[in-house]
């Protein structure tokens, strides 16, 4: 009889953890979002690459990814660089909004999306002929970190570029300067970095927070 209610107890605790993990990313309902509007979305994951990014943000810890939100052909799309997987491949990803924010998939534990707010109708539409320009091109991932090759980019990098291009006395952004450290410097090849901090674009006055989640 104790040994039944053990195997049943462990099954009810299981069941609870399936469920749980199911529903981890439930939440991220899109019903918030404006379709007449342009959005950041940021999330923050425990690989390796999220790990050294985040540890070089302005003032949180939290984002180590960022890309651009949209709404075309019915669908919330999300357009951001990272390193390809397969080699000769673009480094530009264009997916779903649900997918950017898969939870299991990429190790997130933090997630935010942010509107760009004020933009005309024509600085809209400067962001989406810049994206549609992007698609055309064979992106390389900048492993650097400061190439001036404008088809050698990374996340932010690449988010500042589309946003200077929208409108380039609203969308100032400057890079930050910081010394690695020693493992960082290895990884990197490089003792010091200059980049776009992910979090860059959460301190201007023109993107604002729509909405936060965390999953630990």
């Amino acid at each position: 009889m104790i040994q039944r209610l053990s195997f049943l107890a462990i099954g009810w605790c299981l069941c609870i953890t399936l469920v749980h993990c199911k529903n981890k990313g439930s939440d991220l309902k899109t019903d918030i979002l404006d379709k007449e509007k342009c959005y950041l979305v940021f999330r923050g994951t425990n690989t390796k690459e999220g790990l050294v990014s985040k540890e070089y943000n302005i003032s949180s810890k939290k984002p180590s990814h960022v890309g651009i939100c949209i709404f075309q052909d019915s669908n919330w799309i999300v357009y951001h660089v990272l390193s390809p997987r397969k080699k000769n491949s673009t480094a530009l990803i264009i997916e779903n909004l649900e997918v950017f924010f898969d939870v299991r998939k990429e190790s997130i534990y933090n997630a935010s999306i942010w509107v760009i707010d004020n933009l005309t109708t024509y600085e809209i539409l400067k962001l989406r002929t810049q994206l549609n320009k992007y698609e055309q091109i064979n992106l390389k991932f900048d492993l650097s970190f400061k190439s001036k090759d404008t088809t050698k980019l990374y996340c932010s990098k690449f988010v500042n570029d589309v946003l200077i291009n929208v409108n380039n006395k609203k969308f100032k952004f400057e890079t930050s300067k910081v010394k690695l450290k020693p493992f960082h410097s290895v990884y990197l090849a490089q003792d010091s970095l200059e980049y776009y901090p992910v979090d860059l674009f959460q301190l201007t006055e023109h993107i604002l927070l729509v909405k936060e989640w965390s999953f630990q």
